[in-house]
């Protein structure tokens, strides 16, 4: 038996293993792994004074410290500390779930954390929830231990100590651990009255607090002063959405009634054990208080949920006691019942991994395609702007080009005045800007950076890379307020073009220069539609060159913003591309339906495609 049991614990740390190691340098370092990894790099003492500042206190940056200093700062060797904690958690759940029911029930608990997505995810990220998830059990595993043991009740207790210490120092959230051992220990002293252990859990509480004692100040303000999430989901949805992500992880959506109806029924069984097994409170207090505190606390948002990776494992345990007391209840057919019951409960598993690993939705931040985009496009005139906190980390251990990087607004932003300065010198002192651009309603609410940027340069490209937008701009002359180019064409009943402003119209080729194209436009009637504008360069042969398309001042100025009579500039920028040969190219530009991009306005001219031609563009030899 004993075996059999080290086989199948060995077959589910390597399944859990591969799943943890497939992919994990496919996706890029974004944002939070940047700042662990810059974190790390510091001395000691610059490192714990940075944790002082930041949401999280310094354990995880304290061992990924050692880490890189044993097996570098490769994107691998920065996420094997969290698949290393990962892969222990599975060994921990396996032996918390042999105590509580046996070597099946220890296997079983294993193999749904190490199937999960959600735990697998985490366990391919440079943070310390992977670490958090593994302290807490293990913490568990400890209590149990020190409770049941009857020699080296000192060292269990001391152990117990020494690994809340650990937890504390690596999430706030860890004292609703150390509560829920507390309301265990409490359940069992009012049962057995046990005198020694209760002044034993006391001392060890004690040792916890008084070894955290010098960060209590810091842990104080910085929990008192975390905001409010505003998220504005019903408590209905969040508990739908913490039930998928307990049960069946982060990339489950849309759960079957018989998934939910099987999942619940399990966990039932499991805990009408509690009685003969009373050990399972543990666990349970854990699931109760993670969900509670997320729950009441005001932190509920998706990107919190990370918070329940402790509660995720306790799940796995009761899920894993209820398969074992359902086989038990009448075999051989409660055996079948359960045997069903578990391979539907993990039958939706195979396609949560498999979104994992390809879903785009579920793809972090990609600073290495951005990087790489910017240094094949970057002249030696350029500048790199990024727009929010971490990135200037995640930014540097990918970027090799020569651009000068520059972080606006500094520091947490609100001085509107001087960051448009700033960004008004970039624009006299560069030919070529990138802006790189993530949460920018955190620290650049009024978009300062991107307006001033869209009315004195002009957009070349714009991209969506992840969830971060990248848009490259040319610095030309800075375009006239009034067109240079008188037209009176009417597109549609709404929208007027008064007239364009061309930076040039005769251009080198194989330079890969860029023409400033400037439109002004004006409603005529209210405008109920949004609507895009193309400006389009075409070959002599009539084939597409280039084009820039977007809403009017590159989205700044949808068209149902637009008020009657007022004129509004809009700028767009077109690659003259290196590969072009010379001749004589034509302009046009469209408008079409922002949501239905067949459906054009039809210029009061003479055209078949509802496209208008604004002039011709002339590219020569070079002599």
């Amino acid at each position: 038996m004993r075996a059999r049991f080290l086989l199948l614990a060995i077959v589910v740390l390597g399944l859990g293993t591969a799943l943890r190691l497939h992919n994990i340098t496919t996706q890029s370092l974004w944002h939070d792994e940047g700042n662990s990894l810059r974190l790390a790099e510091r001395s000691i003492s610059d490192l714990i004074a940075a944790t002082s500042r930041d949401i999280h206190p310094p354990a995880y940056y304290l061992i990924l410290k050692l880490w890189i200093s044993l097996i570098g700062t490769t994107e691998l060797s920065l996420r094997m500390l969290s698949v290393f904690w990962s892969i222990l958690t599975i060994g921990i759940v396996i032996g918390i779930g042999r105590n509580l029911k046996g070597y099946r029930s220890g296997i079983i608990a294993g193999f749904l954390v190490a199937i999960q997505p959600f735990a697998i995810y985490y366990a391919q990220e440079t943070r310390m929830y992977a670490q958090f998830g593994a302290i807490s059990l293990l913490s568990v595993w400890l209590m149990l231990r020190f409770l049941n043991a009857n020699q080296h009740i000192w060292q269990w207790a001391l152990s117990l100590a020494f690994i809340n210490t650990i937890g504390l120092y690596t999430h706030y959230t860890y004292p609703f651990i150390m509560l829920a051992q507390g309301l265990f220990f409490l359940w069992g002293w009012l049962l057995h009255r046990d005198n020694l252990r209760l002044k034993l859990f006391i001392s060890l509480n004690l040792i916890t607090i008084g070894l955290f004692s010098l960060w209590l100040p810091t842990a104080y303000q910085q929990v008192t002063t975390w905001p409010t999430t505003g998220d504005t989901t019903t408590t209905l949805e969040r508990l739908s959405r913490i039930f998928e992500i307990l049960f069946y992880g982060n990339t489950a959506t849309e759960i079957a009634p018989a998934g939910y109806m099987i999942s619940i029924g399990i966990l039932l069984i499991g805990l009408l054990a509690i009685r003969q097994q009373s050990a399972l409170l543990l666990p349970l207090f854990i699931c109760v208080l993670s969900v509670g505190s997320l729950l009441l606390s005001g932190a509920y948002r998706e990107a919190n949920l990370k918070f329940l990776l402790p509660a995720q494992g306790a799940t796995a345990l009761m899920l894993s006691v209820g398969i074992i007391n359902l086989a038990r209840l009448r075999p051989p057919i409660s055996a079948i019942v359960a045997i069903a019951s578990f391979v539907i409960l993990i039958w939706p598993y195979p396609t949560h991994l498999k979104r994992l690993y390809e879903d785009a939705a579920y793809q972090r931040s990609d600073y290495r395609t951005i990087t790489h985009i910017i240094q094949m496009l970057e002249t030696d005139n350029s500048v790199v702007i990024l727009n929010a906190p971490n990135q200037q980390e995640v930014f540097s251990y990918y970027f090799q080009g020569k651009s000068e990087v520059v972080g606006l607004p500094r520091g947490l932003g609100g001085d509107d005045a001087a960051t448009q300065r700033e960004t008004e010198n970039l624009i006299h002192t560069h030919d070529r800007i990138f802006l790189v651009l993530w949460g920018q309603a955190e620290r650049d609410p009024n978009a300062i950076v991107q307006s001033t940027l869209d009315a004195y340069a002009y957009v070349v490209r714009r991209e969506w890379v992840t969830d971060v937008e990248l848009i490259q701009y040319a610095v030309l002359e800075a375009p006239p307020s009034q067109p240079q180019h008188p037209l009176d064409v009417q597109f549609g009943d709404v929208l007027k073009l008064q007239g364009f402003s061309l930076s040039a119209q005769q251009f080198i080729a194989g330079r890969g220069d860029v023409v400033g194209v400037t439109l002004y436009w004006q409603a005529t009637a209210p405008i109920t539609t949004r609507y895009k504008i193309s400006v389009q360069l075409l070959t002599p042969e009539g084939f597409l060159a280039d084009q820039h398309d977007s809403e009017p001042s590159n989205n700044l100025r949808p068209t149902t913003s637009f008020q009657l009579e007022e004129t509004i500039i809009d700028n767009h920028g077109i690659i003259i591309d290196q590969e072009l040969p010379s001749g004589e190219y034509q302009l046009h530009v469209v408008v079409y339906d922002a949501n239905a991009p067949t459906v054009r306005l039809q210029p009061n001219v003479d055209t078949s495609d509802a496209s208008l031609p604004l002039a011709t563009l002339t590219i020569e030899s070079e002599p």
